[in-house]
């Protein structure tokens, strides 16, 4: 029965510095005046971008998710970031250059 209980008590604790380790990887990192998303490191975040999200495949979209956190893994073809007063926010019908940058510290 000790050993039993000894087995499974392994088991939980394996099985917890598994999913500990599976949500500590990456964070946000100062690179000058922005914030970069670094997916290999660890660690508090040392800043936050000015815009949470990302731009994130869907099917043969890239769309932006405004509640997701780490790296870009797409460019939309078209739309551009636009000043909205204080604030730095995408629209996907627009054109022409940048107005702002998302990743900007805050």
């Amino acid at each position: 029965m000790f050993k039993k209980s000894v087995q499974i008590l392994i088991a939980v604790c394996v099985l917890a510095g598994a999913v500990a380790g599976a949500g500590a990887a990456g964070r946000y990192k100062r690179d000058g005046n922005k914030c970069i998303w670094d997916a290999a490191d660890s660690g508090p975040d040392q800043c936050q971008p000015a815009l949470s999200g990302r731009f994130k495949k869907d099917g043969a979209a890239c769309v932006w998710a405004a509640n997701e956190k780490g790296g870009d893994q797409c460019t939309p073809s078209k739309g551009r970031f636009k000043q909205d007063g204080q604030r730095c926010v995408w629209n996907a019908t627009d054109s022409g250059p940048n107005q702002c940058d998302p990743r900007q510290a805050r």
